[in-house]
């Protein structure tokens, strides 16, 4: 098991100098990197960049935007070319209105995405790539209709080959355990979202901090049980200083426990 850093949190770094963040990452200990959101580069300039680093790419969340309405081809020729096997849905409803608008969060809508997701998923196996679900905070947290969550209908209907990416933090937000989600998906978590959680600072608040809710020994375990492949490092906080340097720090608090 290896250590991702996601590419989210440090995006403006990465515009603005994207060699030198790489560089940095893979100075600072990270072996990996997840890519995030609409492509900025071409492929093959992006490939180059991350292997002059030395970062794997560990996987890509890609918008489901740019997967719908025939763009699911231009989506694999981009992360062919790119040298990526594994996409990752970014999101989902939410309030980003991902897929669906906040008024159309029905079960039935939720049925439409497991069938796009499954057709998604047989085009992608025939290739050698494999899908991934990124979960968030109401994926766990709100019923659909007052009748089941999001996650809870994923987890039942999409195919078995469908892997789901359990965000630590989004996970306690939603008043679930993260380790018990791990070791309840077992193999269907290659990739795990590291993101401290405060019950009063909510994403405010350092890695290992005392107020922190996630017991990473607990979650390194599950993981290591369940044979995830990368802990991804994505903290959220916006006051507490230097995006990069809290990537760093989150690196260095998920080191100890492996």
């Amino acid at each position: 098991m290896q250590i991702s850093a996601e590419l989210f949190p440090i995006l403006d770094y990465f515009k603005l100098n994207p060699q030198e963040t790489l560089f940095k990452l893979k100075q600072s200990g990270f072996s990996g990197i997840e890519l995030y959101g609409d492509p900025i580069f071409p492929a093959n300039e992006l490939k180059n960049m991350i292997q002059n680093s030395g970062l794997k790419i560990s996987g890509y969340q890609v918008p489901w935007r740019l997967m719908q309405n025939g763009g699911l081809q231009n989506v694999i020729q981009y992360q062919q070319e790119l040298g990526n096997q594994h996409i990752i849905i970014a999101a989902l409803g939410g309030p980003w209105e991902s897929g669906h608008k906040v008024n159309e969060n029905t079960i039935d809508t939720w049925e439409r995405h497991v069938k796009r997701i499954d057709e998604m998923n047989q085009t992608l196996r025939k290739i050698n790539l494999d899908l991934t679900y990124h979960t968030h905070d109401y994926d766990f947290g709100e019923k659909v209709e007052g009748l089941k969550t999001s996650y809870e209908i994923l987890v039942q209907e999409v195919s078995s080959t469908v892997n789901f990416e359990i965000d630590t933090g989004n996970c306690l937000e939603g008043g679930l355990i993260p380790q018990k989600e791990i070791r309840r998906m077992h193999d269907r978590v290659p990739f795990i979202h590291c993101k401290p959680l405060s019950k009063s600072k909510g994403y405010e608040i350092d890695f290992d901090d005392n107020q922190d809710e996630n017991n990473w020994a607990e979650i390194v375990e599950a993981a290591k049980i369940s044979g995830t492949k990368y802990l991804v490092i994505e903290p959220e906080a916006t006051e507490l200083g230097d995006s990069m340097d809290l990537m760093i720090e989150g690196f260095n608090c998920l080191k100890k426990y492996l």
